[in-house]
């Protein structure tokens, strides 16, 4: 992990970039993550749109790799509010909404034919907040580090993500 870090910075010290963030930036991205309470691994997809030079929207789509008899899906809708740093590298924090599908898989009890498999699915609504940092490679591509808090009910869990992005 701390090689792709320093060859991501490398790359950025590297190139002479002139991203910024600007209204009507539009980027389409793949994020691999983690949530920690869970200990479930993560996929996603996400869209972005600058509203303003400073404030853009997120909606995603993540999947809750199954692991331990648990997986799920959730849909976000996140604000950003983008500080530039350099012509390279930003942060940002971050507030949205969650709507998670939380799947429980499972072996129900011993009966006179065997076992059978049991499972649950349970519907929660959430907020996000949190921060991201990202590092502007070229034009057109973005890397980035995101972590953020989801408060659900029952799921409460803090998630990492690390995100490549596609500028247009």
């Amino acid at each position: 992990m701390k090689r792709i870090f320093v060859t991501l910075f490398m790359l950025c010290l590297c190139t002479g970039l002139f991203a910024q963030t600007n209204r009507g930036d539009q980027s389409v991205g793949f994020n691999v993550g983690y949530g920690f309470d869970s200990e479930n691994a993560t996929l996603g997809i996400d869209y972005r749109y600058n509203i303003t030079d400073a404030v853009r929207l997120s909606p995603s789509f993540t999947y809750f790799v199954k692991a331990d008899g648990l997986s799920a899906c959730a849909i976000d809708v996140n604000a950003h509010y983008v500080v530039p740093l350099s012509d390279v590298f930003g942060f940002y924090p971050l507030a949205g909404v969650d709507l998670a599908f939380w799947k429980f898989h499972g072996v129900g009890e011993l009966n006179d034919f065997g076992r059978y498999d049991s499972s649950t699915t349970m519907t929660r609504f959430g907020v996000n907040l949190g921060l991201g940092a990202e590092v502007y490679a070229t034009r057109e591509l973005t890397i980035g580090l995101e972590v953020k808090y989801n408060i659900v009910k029952d799921f409460d869990q803090a998630l990492l993500g690390i995100r490549v992005g596609y500028n247009f």
